[in-house]
């Protein structure tokens, strides 16, 4: 699970923190999908030493690139949909957007979507990824991560392929469609902060399995698919920021995490952190590969 903010939890196992630029698992898949809300790119090197775009190239459109003196501040849409969660009574936190559909960081109809679930009891024992939480732990910024609420999704963690129309007959029309998909092998890379809901933190997905389902479902094919990972509680000074920048900078060619997805599920939730949220089906991906 994710270690308390300022502490050196989740160490067993670990890499050494000095192993993190340009770290790769061996074999590591490739994919050439992403999903809608931050970007990076992961860079592959050419022979003259130049960077090509890797399949995350379109993360980079939305990466945030903080420069010298520069503090990470949140945008108005983290302030009324992601902050009251958090804290309720934070000076920062909105308590309805400008069109009135959230008030206090919930929505009165629910949203359903498809996701891509993320087994939390293989990836908080994954030794790069805990490699990753110690650095983060860390940190001179981890003080003001939200971490209280990461243990409380922990469980809910996905990735977003599309939203649905929440009809009668939806599910039946939905495992008709996914389960006529084989299992596949997803990753997530290293972390983006983008200036979309800034203040929340990503872990960018793929699969070259995405783009056919979203298609499937009756959704449109979104380049950035992404893990809702870490949200920061109080804003950035500058020299939290630099840190800030160093660690994203460290990690950003790093493949955090890969799995074989062999379920999809069918979510609803009232707010965008999923802490409202209800698995309306698991549908298994039965198809021979």
């Amino acid at each position: 699970m994710p270690s308390p903010a300022g502490s050196a939890g989740n160490t067993i196992g670990a890499l050494p923190v000095g192993a993190v630029a340009g770290l790769r698992r061996p074999g590591s898949m490739r994919s050439s999908a992403a999903d809608p809300e931050d970007a990076r790119t992961d860079a592959l090197s050419t022979e003259d030493g130049r960077r090509s775009p890797g399949p995350l190239a379109t993360w980079d459109g939305v990466r945030s690139r903080f420069q010298p003196g520069e503090e990470l501040t949140f945008d108005e849409r983290y302030r009324y949909a992601q902050l009251p969660l958090i804290d309720a009574d934070h000076p920062l936190a909105l308590a309805t957007s400008p069109d009135g559909s959230y008030r206090a960081g919930r929505y009165v109809e629910p949203r359903v979507a498809v996701v891509v679930p993320v087994p939390v009891e293989r990836l908080f024992v994954d030794p790069i990824f805990l490699s990753y939480e110690a650095d983060l732990a860390s940190a001179p910024f981890a003080a003001k991560l939200a971490r209280g609420i990461e243990l409380r999704r922990a469980h809910r963690l996905h990735a977003t392929l599309a939203s649905v129309d929440a009809s009668d007959d939806l599910l039946t029309g939905l495992r008709s469609a996914v389960g006529a998909f084989a299992p596949f092998r997803a990753r997530l890379a290293g972390p983006v902060i983008g200036g979309f809901n800034r203040g929340r933190c990503y872990l960018p997905a793929t699969a070259d399995a995405f783009e056919p389902i979203q298609r499937a479902v009756g959704g449109r094919a979104v380049p950035l698919v992404g893990v809702g990972m870490h949200h920061f509680r109080d804003e950035l000074d500058p020299a939290e920021t630099a840190a800030l920048a160093a660690f994203l900078e460290r990690w950003q060619d790093a493949t955090l995490f890969e799995w074989t997805v062999d379920e999809l599920a069918v979510t609803s939730t009232h707010d965008d952190l999923v802490l409202s949220g209800r698995t309306l089906a698991r549908i298994p991906l039965r198809a021979a590969a």
